[in-house]
C-alpha cells in the first residue's frame, strides 16, 4: 500500500504506506515527520541516527526530519508509515491544535516510542482505514480532510504518550512547561549550554526549573541539553566527514579538546572510537 497526496503549489506531501511499499516510502520521507507503527506480532529492528532500537509489536516510533532512519524488513513485515512535511502540516505553527511539539517530536526523548493497547489499536486502525478512503477520494475537500485525519492521529498518539512518558497524571500547565523547555533546547542547543540560559528565556529561575523537572520528568534539564548536543555530534560523526574540530566549532565549543572530553564523558568512547564503531550500523549493516 502506498498512498500520497502532493500539492505542487506549496510542495506539500503526505504519505501513508505499508507492507512491500514501506521501504520506498521511507526513502521519500527524509524531510518528513514520521510515525512508524509495528503491526507485526514480532519485533523489528530500526536504526535511528546510528543506534539500533527494537520496535516491539504494536509500538509506534516517532521520528523527525533531522533523523536518519533505516529498517531491517522481513518478507512478511507489516510496518505502517505515516509521514508529512512542514508544508502539509507544521506542528510548530499549529501546536495549539495538537500539543505534540516537545513531546512526540523534538522532546527530551529523541526517539520516543509509544505502546498501544488493544483498544487503542482498534481506534487507530479505524482511523487509518478512513485515511485510505480519503486518499482515494479526489475532490476539492480532499486535502483538508486528510489534514483533519492526520491531526486526529497526532492527538491520539499525544494522549497515549502523555500517560507513558510523564510522571503521574500531570496538569496541562506542567506538561506545557516541559514541552516549552524541550522546544527551546531544540532551537538553541548549539549556542546555549546552561539551564540558566533557558530559564531566562522562560522567565523562571534555574532552581525552579530544575526542581520542576525532578518532580515531573525522567531527565534533568541539564541532561536534556547535554543529550541533544551529543545526539547532534553523533549524527555528524556518522553521516559527515567533518573533523572533530569542525564538529566542536559547529556545536558551539571554541576549545575542541573540551568538546572531546565532554563527548567521552557522555558516551564512554573517544570521538575516533565512536566513529569507527558506529559507521557500519548507521548504513543498515546490522
Amino acid at each position: 500500500m502506498l498512498k500520497k497526496h502532493y500539492n505542487p503549489a506549496v510542495q506539500s506531501l503526505f504519505i501513508l504506506a505499508g507492507e512491500k511499499d514501506f521501504r520506498q516510502a521511507l526513502r521519500q520521507s527524509k524531510d518528513h515527520l514520521k510515525f512508524i507503527w509495528n503491526k507485526n506480532s514480532s519485533s523489528t529492528k530500526i536504526v535511528v541516527d546510528g543506534s539500533t532500537l527494537t520496535l516491539l509489536p504494536h509500538q509506534i516510533l516517532c521520528c523527525t526530519y533531522v533523523q536518519h532512519v533505516n529498517c531491517e524488513l522481513k518478507e512478511d513485515a507489516d510496518l505502517l508509515l505515516l509521514s508529512f512535511n512542514k508544508a502539509f502540516y507544521c506542528i510548530h505553527t499549529h501546536d495549539a491544535e495538537v500539543s505534540c511539539n516537545g513531546l512526540l517530536f523534538f522532546g527530551s526523548d529523541y526517539t520516543p516510542v509509544i505502546q498501544i493497547d488493544e483498544q487503542e489499536q482498534q481506534s487507530l486502525h479505524t482511523l487509518v482505514k478512513v485515511l485510505e478512503e480519503e486518499f482515494n477520494t479526489i475532490d476539492a475537500n480532499q486535502e483538508e480532510m486528510l489534514r483533519i485525519m492526520l491531526k486526529r492521529f497526532i492527538i491520539k498518539s499525544t494522549r497515549i504518550a502523555r500517560k507513558q512518558m510523564m510522571k503521574g497524571d500531570l496538569p496541562e500547565e506542567r506538561i506545557n512547561v516541559i514541552r516549552q523547555f524541550n522546544v527551546l533546547v531544540e532551537e538553541h542547543f548549539k549556542s546555549l549550554k546552561h539551564v540558566s540560559d533557558y530559564a531566562s528565556l522562560m522567565n523562571r529561575s534555574p532552581k525552579t526549573l530544575t526542581n520542576f523537572f525532578s518532580q515531573n520528568a525522567s531527565k534533568s534539564p541539564l541532561q536534556v541539553i547535554h543529550d541533544r548536543v551529543i545526539l547532534e555530534a553523533r549524527r555528524m560523526l556518522i553521516f559527515t566527514d567533518k573533523s572533530a574540530k569542525e564538529i566542536a566549532w559547529e556545536l558551539g565549543y571554541e576549545d575542541p579538546s573540551r568538546f572531546s572530553r565532554f563527548f567521552k564523558n557522555n558516551t564512554n568512547l573517544s570521538i575516533q572510537q565512536f566513529r569507527e564503531k558506529h559507521k557500519k550500523i548507521a548504513f543498515g549493516q546490522f
